[in-house]
């Protein structure tokens, strides 16, 4: 009894049927699954995702093909909502069916669950390429345009070292931040226990330091530059005076050199007359002083590009006498008051004078270095007249190192008579 009871229960809900109904159900499933098949995007076999039912909810796995209304008019709870009207399915639009809308696919696999949150839109290369494009495309391409100066790096095109695209660029930014990294001229009256008599004593030494360890010439002119910048800033006494020469040394040496001086050739060089821990105190005081501005243009970095302006720099006469009129011009304070790059070319003027060159102030050394002939001379017979003085000298280190057959003998060169100061008629 209680079996028959169950069943017209179930039969009612629309769960169990008789043989027919459920053979009916099953012909119409086949059917739908022939008629799905045949009528599947192509590009829907590419992926794992399944159309949307026909209710426009996303289908899971697969359509329920619908249940018939049984023979004896018992129907469905589904089948009854249908036919009540109140689940009726929206019409779908023209088109649908080939292209259905992304959220009516429902992607299986964790990757495509990602890619369907990422909200999809051209990629970051696509965008750069597009654009680029169309800036190239609006923009007319324009050749540089032609430098004013004389070309005298043509020969170096092919040698990165030589960087000749952007030489003028670099010398032009040297010629303008050259006025300060210059002290002024008269900066050693500030100071109360040394003056320019014992600088020049001071730097004499260095140049035979300097040769004494086989540096760099940047080197020596660094090492210049940053002894005066100090000194211009700071109050030195008479017993730190060498103190501050070896460290000025040191800090260019680490600068410039690919092997630079220890520390303790520095404290045997001075005759241990500074401990080590002295010089690395100093050189934490002037660094900071100097605010560790280390690069700058020196007169040795001016005298080479003025050297391939007049095309000399292959000429060992004239390059070792410019060298050594500007080493010179280091050790005398009354050249402090001219620029750097005033000194470099007067001292390559002076040389080509005195080896009696055709040209001895050619166009495009005017033009690179940008002074005048007449700028140029006033500087000019100062450095003839250092040149005359240097063999009797009380400092001659200078004198002596360009005196060596390794420099061309360069300090044994007469000066050019006409850049003399006339000499008083007895």
């Amino acid at each position: 009894m209680a079996l028959r009871a169950v069943q017209p229960i179930e039969a009612e809900n629309g769960v169990l049927g008789n043989n027919n109904v459920a053979k009916a159900a099953a012909g119409v499933k086949a059917a739908a699954g022939l008629q799905a098949q045949n009528k599947r995007r192509a590009l829907g076999d590419l992926s794992n995702q399944q159309p949307a039912a026909a209710a426009g909810k996303p289908g899971l796995v697969k359509e329920k093909a619908a249940v018939p209304v049984p023979a004896d008019g018992v129907k469905t709870r589904a089948a009854a909502r249908r036919a009540d009207g109140k689940d009726a399915p929206m019409p779908a639009a023209p088109g649908a069916a080939l292209r259905p809308a992304p959220a009516q696919l429902v992607p299986r696999t964790r990757s495509q669950v990602a890619n369907a949150q990422r909200v999809q839109g051209p990629s970051m290369s696509s965008l750069l390429s597009q654009r680029s494009e169309a800036f190239v495309g609006s923009q007319s391409v324009r050749a540089p345009p032609p430098s004013p100066l004389p070309d005298i790096d043509s020969g170096d095109r092919l040698n990165p070292l030589m960087a000749a695209d952007y030489v003028n660029d670099i010398y032009f930014f040297y010629k303008r931040v050259e006025p300060k990294y210059k002290v002024p001229s008269d900066y050693m009256t500030k100071q109360t226990d040394i003056n320019d008599k014992m600088r020049a004593i001071l730097i004499d030494w260095l140049v035979e330091v300097h040769l004494k360890f086989k540096l760099m010439p940047e080197t020596l002119f660094l090492t210049v530059n940053l002894i005066d910048r100090f000194l211009n800033e700071k109050q030195v006494t008479r017993k730190n005076l060498q103190l501050v020469g070896v460290t000025a040394m040191l800090i260019a040496s680490k600068y410039e050199e690919i092997w630079a001086p220890e520390v303790r050739d520095f404290v045997y060089i001075s005759d241990r007359a500074y401990t080590k821990e002295q010089i690395l105190g100093m050189e934490k005081v002037m660094l900071n002083t100097l605010k560790f501005h280390l690069t700058l243009p020196t007169t040795y970095n001016f005298l080479a590009r003025d050297l391939k302006a007049a095309n000399m720099h292959f000429d060992k006469d004239v390059t070792m006498l410019s060298s050594y009129l500007i080493e010179l011009a280091q050790v005398d304070a009354g050249m402090l008051k001219h620029n750097y790059s005033l000194i470099a070319v007067a001292a390559l003027h002076v040389a080509m004078c005195a080896y009696e060159k055709a040209d001895c102030y050619p166009r495009a050394l005017e033009k690179h270095c940008g002074y005048t002939l007449d700028e140029v001379t006033p500087v000019a017979m100062q450095l003839a007249e250092l040149m005359q003085k240097a063999p009797t000298s009380s400092l001659t280190a200078v004198w002596k190192k360009y005196s060596s057959t390794k420099y061309n003998e360069a300090a044994k060169k007469p000066a050019p008579a006409h850049l003399l100061p006339a000499q008083p008629v007895a």
